[in-house]
């Protein structure tokens, strides 16, 4: 009997949203990205279905396909194959099976499988980059890009000599990076068609780059604002705090939410040795999203 999928209208909108980015990410990088692409949702797939096959419903949500393409996007565009597949296994396992399976769980998949993999495997997570591909018809002719090894993206050279990246390099995102995480503009784009298509609500995302915007200036001054654009931001900012599942629910707890992972995300990057703050205030921030939650309640009934 075959894998079948439960039909998640969402996370086929989510999904689609998803295809400009890759796109994008194929120009730069070559086809090796969708390579990436391929295997971690091969392993989402089956680490869900390996939970589920013995259920009465024993179908694997289309929520795989999401956690399996956000964990590929938010990963070096070379990274080793068998890495992104371990960290689709720990995203599903162990971000959203042992929690119950879909709706379940407390932390994004996605997040807790990059977070392993950078965590474990941190020479390939934050020394291993590429220059992009430039001109036409760039990496849809290559399927990766042998010639040009840099040891730094701007991110990690802006907290190294505290030199900021070139901003409209950034926003375009003619940039080395994480495979889909470059362009700002097609982020941006994504943004407004899943708010539009009422696929991701707003609030969480503009709360989320406000608290960036404040603490980045707090933080960085004048600097500080191409930090906005660059690494894993912009697709934080977009495609993880929207996550339906593991954001909360209440309205008020939402504007929480983001201005925590802004100050976090700022906090970490200024203060610690990962760059990669993001994922690291993502998950700390879901953390503490049942407190707040409940604390809420109690004070909303007591007023």
């Amino acid at each position: 009997m075959g894998i079948s999928f439960l039909y998640q209208k969402n996370m086929k909108m989510m999904l689609m949203g998803l295809i400009p980015i890759t796109l994008f990410s194929v120009y730069l990088f070559g086809w090796y990205v969708l390579l990436l692409l391929m295997v971690s949702n091969i392993a989402a797939i089956i680490t869900e279905y390996c939970f589920v096959r013995k259920k009465k419903n024993n179908k694997v949500s289309m929520a795989a396909l999401v956690t399996g393409s956000l964990l590929a996007l938010s990963l070096p565009p070379y990274l080793p194959l068998w890495m992104a597949a371990v960290g689709a296994i720990i995203a599903i396992g162990f971000g959203k099976m042992v929690f119950g399976g879909f709706g379940m769980n407390i932390f994004n998949p996605a997040m807790v499988g990059r977070t392993f993999i950078y965590v474990t495997f941190a020479n390939a997570m934050t020394v291993q980059w590429v220059e992009p591909f430039t001109g036409f018809p760039g990496g849809f002719a290559a399927f990766r890009n042998l010639a040009n090894i840099t040891s730094a993206t701007p991110m990690i050279s802006f907290g190294d000599s505290g030199t900021a990246p070139n901003l409209l390099d950034s926003f375009l995102g003619f940039i080395s990076g994480s495979a889909g995480e470059t362009s700002a503009l097609i982020l941006l784009l994504v943004a407004l068609y899943l708010i539009f298509t009422k696929t991701a609500k707003w609030q969480p995302m503009v709360a989320t780059f406000l608290s960036l915007l404040v603490f980045n200036l707090l933080f960085f001054q004048s600097e500080g604002i191409a930090m906005l654009l660059s690494g894993g931001v912009m697709f934080g900012t977009v495609l993880i705090v929207t996550d339906p599942v593991s954001m909360p629910k209440d309205k008020t707890a939402i504007w929480i939410y983001g201005g925590l992972i802004g100050f976090l995300t700022v906090f970490i990057r200024k203060y610690s040795l990962f760059v990669g703050g993001f994922m690291f205030a993502v998950l700390l921030t879901n953390t503490f999203i049942p407190i707040i939650e409940y604390s809420l309640k109690k004070v909303k009934k007591k007023g």
